[in-house]
C-alpha cells in the first residue's frame, strides 16, 4: 500500500464527477460517450503511474543500447 497512487484515483473521482456535470448540462450526450470520454481518461491516467514509468524508463535504456 505504500506506493499506492492517491492522487490518480482523487483525479479519476473528479474526472468522473466532472463526467457528470457535463451530462446534466448536455442533456442530448449519451451514456456510452461518457463510457467512452472516462475509458480514454482512464488510460491518460494510468500512463502517468509509477510502473509504467518505469516500464517506460526500462524501454528507453533499452533502445539507448542498441
Amino acid at each position: 500500500m505504500n506506493n499506492f497512487p492517491f492522487i490518480h484515483l482523487i483525479a479519476l473521482v473528479a474526472g468522473f464527477i466532472i463526467l457528470l456535470i457535463v451530462k446534466r448540462k448536455y442533456q442530448k450526450m449519451r451514456i456510452i460517450e461518457l463510457i467512452g470520454i472516462f475509458i480514454l481518461y482512464l488510460i491518460l491516467v494510468a500512463l502517468f503511474t509509477e510502473q509504467v514509468l518505469k516500464l517506460a524508463r526500462k524501454l528507453i535504456s533499452l533502445i539507448q543500447l542498441q
